[in-house]
């Protein structure tokens, strides 16, 4: 993986990573598509593998949205999840991208959900 500390191509960090960080989804599994989620979002983000999160459209609809019968993945379970399939997660860099020093919330688990479905080897099509 490149330097935290250089920017790097959003397409260059998705040909780094072969499944769903959260349901763990094989990229080259039909019935999903891999997206690119901005673990910090918003107007002069920068784009560094720190940021950046490689999810399934499933994954990455209930990080921004609810979906009916899973709910939503907290912002602390992404920062899991970040940890999890990168090896390092760095609040403090994240936190930075918006001049801040800290985020507003801390790691937390996946939801059980999301984990089942990984144990069933990355769940089931997107209905």
């Amino acid at each position: 993986m490149p330097s935290d500390d250089e920017p790097l191509d959003p397409q260059d960090y998705m040909l780094l990573h072969s499944r769903c960080a959260i349901c763990h989804w094989p990229a080259d599994r039909r019935g999903r598509w891999m997206e690119l989620h901005h673990i910090v979002g918003g107007p002069g983000r920068k784009n560094f593998a720190f940021n950046f999160l490689a999810c399934c459209c499933r994954c990455h609809h209930a990080i921004h949205n609810k979906l009916p019968e899973y709910g939503t993945i907290p912002k602390g379970a992404v920062l899991s999840a970040k940890e999890e399939e990168d090896g390092a997660c760095h609040p403090e860099k994240l936190a930075g991208l918006t001049r801040k020093k800290n985020l507003s919330y801390e790691k937390q688990p996946i939801p059980g959900k999301f984990l089942e479905d990984r144990r069933k080897r990355g769940g089931s099509p997107w209905p």
